[in-house]
């Protein structure tokens, strides 16, 4: 079975199952924890509950983490995980096979709002989790990442990359990640995250900022 939990290798609280029986466990856990978040918050969620969703004991649980605090930062590393990788694969593409700076900004739109309905939950539990800790490793990556984008993005510009033209790509980028942040706060907003128009809005949005 293909070890799907690479991305908690060292991670505190945890401890990594042994056999690929303990593999499937910790995974049923953890999505578990992602479908009861997507409806309620971190506190509402009992580690029993986790259990009995994911069909396994309450001493499955206690043997891969050490409470609810280390789980949750399991299913964020977990989340960060995904993100790391797609952000690499996206800037290696633009890297390879540039596309037009129009195909660019679609896939980063639909790919990003994708990536924010699939991860729903956690990432309203991490800005519940910012407020008391002040910890938001998700704001870093996103900030390197806008780093190593903007110029990319920039070089596919009709009109040829310039600081002015970075600088309006790096607010359009800021804008889309604003657009994703309401709706996952505002579930009901005219336009969710599964919505799959909102593709569409956020990047007609952005090319028209940086045309």
């Amino acid at each position: 079975m293909e070890n799907k939990l690479t991305g908690l290798e060292g991670h505190a609280g945890y401890a990594a199952p042994r056999y690929s029986r303990g593999l499937r466990t910790t995974l049923l856990l953890l999505e578990a924890g992602r479908r009861l978040l997507r409806e309620r918050t971190l506190e509402q969620v009992s580690i029993q509950e986790i259990c009995a969703h994911a069909g396994v004991t309450t001493g499955a649980f206690y043997s891969r983490f050490e409470g609810k605090e280390s789980y949750f930062k399991a299913l964020q590393a977990l989340v960060l995980a995904t993100l790391r990788k797609g952000m690499a694969e996206r800037l290696a593409q633009l890297d390879t096979c540039p596309p037009t700076l129009e195909d660019a900004v679609c896939t980063l739109a639909r790919d990003s709002r994708i990536w924010a309905y699939r991860n729903a939950g956690v990432l309203r539990a991490s800005l519940v989790a910012r407020v008391t800790s002040g910890e938001d490793p998700i704001r870093q990556l996103n900030r390197q990442y806008m780093d190593d984008l903007a110029s990319r993005l920039a070089r596919l510009h009709p009109a040829g990359a310039s600081p002015e033209l970075e600088l309006r790509i790096r607010f359009a980028h800021q804008a889309l990640a604003g657009t994703l942040l309401y709706a996952l706060i505002n579930r009901d907003s005219t336009f969710a995250l599964s919505d799959r128009r909102l593709d569409m809005e956020m990047a007609r949005a952005f090319l028209l900022y940086v045309a």
